[in-house]
């Protein structure tokens, strides 16, 4: 960034662009300050291999993490999309797995690190995995009577978690209105220690001696 602060990317190639191309702005430059690593995503139905490379992105980043190089770290599993969109509950629920496992080690490095975890996502997909009648509000079932499986994204709520287990940030919630994902930034940047732009929407903390 302009400001120096020191970052690392990472997600495997499904969404290695989102984690760079995107964040950046959709600018396809690298900053100075930046580290980027593209693990080569699997070249087979995303059922067929559901972990996808969450155990690689894990090991990534708990070395990132552990090596105090970086303030700011974010990635991108893409289990919980990929594999949602194929409607195959075995192999979701393999997927979700991967994520939770990989989650609960990132957990303990930023523990051991003291730093600040901020966990969320864009939509929801694995998290609804049955088509439903809109009139009658019961499951679909095919003419065999099983439940027809739903592969497009949900529009359930999505939650923000942000975990900050030595509460090196000191954070409140700021109570907005109606959050969501585009606090997100300026959440990100306030637990950084700088203030967001005033075009941002709010952060959804505040931080610092309670008031």
């Amino acid at each position: 960034s302009n400001a120096g602060v020191k970052q690392f990317a990472i997600s495997e190639t499904q969404k290695f662009g989102h984690m760079t191309y995107f964040f950046n702005g959709n600018n396809s430059g690298q900053f100075a300050s930046e580290t980027w690593k593209e693990i080569p995503s699997d070249i087979c139905p995303f059922e067929q291999a559901p972990r996808m490379k969450a155990d690689e992105i894990t090991d990534e980043t708990v070395r990132a993490i552990e090596s105090g190089e970086y303030r700011f770290i974010r990635l991108n599993y893409p289990n919980g999309d990929m594999v949602g969109h194929t409607g195959v509950f075995a192999a979701v629920k393999v997927a979700v797995e991967a994520v939770d496992e990989g989650l609960g080690r990132l957990m303990a490095a930023v523990q051991k690190a003291e730093g600040i975890l901020v966990c969320s996502a864009d939509h929801g997909n694995s998290d609804d995995m049955c088509e439903v009648d809109k009139r009658t509000g019961e499951l679909k079932l095919d003419d065999e009577g099983r439940y027809l499986p739903k592969t497009a994204h949900s529009l359930n709520p999505v939650p923000a978690v942000i975990y900050d287990p030595s509460n090196a940030a000191n954070a409140r919630s700021a109570q907005l209105k109606d959050p969501g994902i585009a606090n997100l930034a300026a959440t990100c940047i306030t637990l950084l220690g700088f203030i967001p732009p005033k075009d941002y929407t709010p952060s959804l903390v505040q931080v610092g001696p309670d008031s």
